[in-house]
């Protein structure tokens, strides 16, 4: 048997082998898949991998069938892909990935294709330092397409300084959010849009509680229950144990009606808060932002000392 021919049946069992990692989706959606895939290949000859990640790749998805009519949390999914170029002027070509997009629109999916570009070198990096985000896109991605030239890197042991360094990066990005979504709720308190503020003040202790996990674990759980989130990073310092007290049954009424804001704040008409309520929650995330800000620093600093 000839090399072509080896290559030739070694492609198509890979091939064969591909299409049954999304046996789980319906025909259709499969279908669909197959044709964003043809489009991206058409449009770019710099093509090196096609993952689909997410909801459709874990089989989780929700299509609008299943969604109630008047839902207060929820949405429909999107395709979530990721096209590896082998050169980072493809990947950062924003006019190549609009025209690449405005196809896939055009072929009328049941679902929204969200396209995003990586060279296989910028992630190959992100994936040796396990940073989150893509560590779970290999973990749960099923490939599309694959030319066979590359392999995704696997998670290796960092030096201090890269320890130190993605520590103050997701430190940086994500505590710098934690204060804004206070701003916003000293805002939202003086206009008295008093469920606006219950949001806001939910997402700054989300977005504390998340810069604490990432500095100490580099990880970011899929997770918005404040009540699990303080639990997972109480571990980190004791002075985060019973930040928000419910001792009483009114501090555990408020803490429920606080840790209902990220639905209700936004979805629910008949939420409501008091302003009473609001300004002693907010005493205790800003005891929160204080501890946060001052163990993360101690943290980052200890990565190299």
């Amino acid at each position: 048997m000839s090399i072509c021919v080896i290559l030739k049946n070694y492609q198509l069992i890979k091939k064969q082998l591909m299409e049954s990692l999304i046996n789980h989706l319906p025909q259709s959606k499969r279908d669909e898949l197959k044709n964003v895939v043809a489009v991206v290949r058409q449009n770019c000859s710099d093509v090196e991998k096609i993952i689909l990640f997410g909801s459709y790749a874990r089989g989780d998805y929700k299509e609008a069938k299943d969604l109630k009519e008047n839902r207060r949390s929820g949405h429909v999914s999107d395709y979530d892909i990721l096209v590896v170029t082998s050169k980072k002027d493809t990947a950062v070509d924003s006019m190549l990935w609009k025209r690449i997009s405005e196809a896939c629109k055009n072929l009328n999916l049941s679902a929204y294709p969200k396209i995003i570009t990586h060279d296989i070198e910028a992630l190959n990096i992100k994936l040796a330092e396990a940073q989150y985000f893509y560590s779970d896109i290999k973990k749960e991605g099923i490939l599309l397409y694959d030319t066979g030239k590359y392999k995704l890197a696997d998670k290796r042991e960092l030096t201090g300084s890269e320890k130190q360094r993605i520590a103050q990066d997701h430190f940086a990005s994500w505590f710098k959010s934690a204060r804004t979504f206070f701003s916003q709720y000293e805002n939202a308190i003086r206009m008295d849009d008093y469920k606006n503020a219950a949001f806001q003040l939910h997402q700054s202790v989300e977005s504390a509680y998340k810069s604490i996990l990432l500095v100490f674990t580099n990880y970011n759980p899929n997770e918005h229950f404040l009540e699990i989130l303080g639990r997972m990073s109480e571990d980190f310092h004791p002075g985060l144990r019973n930040i928000f007290p419910q001792n009483s049954e009114e501090e555990e009424d408020r803490f429920q009606l606080f840790e209902y804001a990220y639905i209700g704040g936004r979805y629910d008409p008949d939420y409501y808060i008091s302003k009473e309520d609001l300004e002693i929650l907010a005493k205790y995330v800003q005891k929160l932002l204080t501890l946060t800000e001052e163990i993360c620093k101690e943290e980052i600093q200890s990565f190299v000392s």
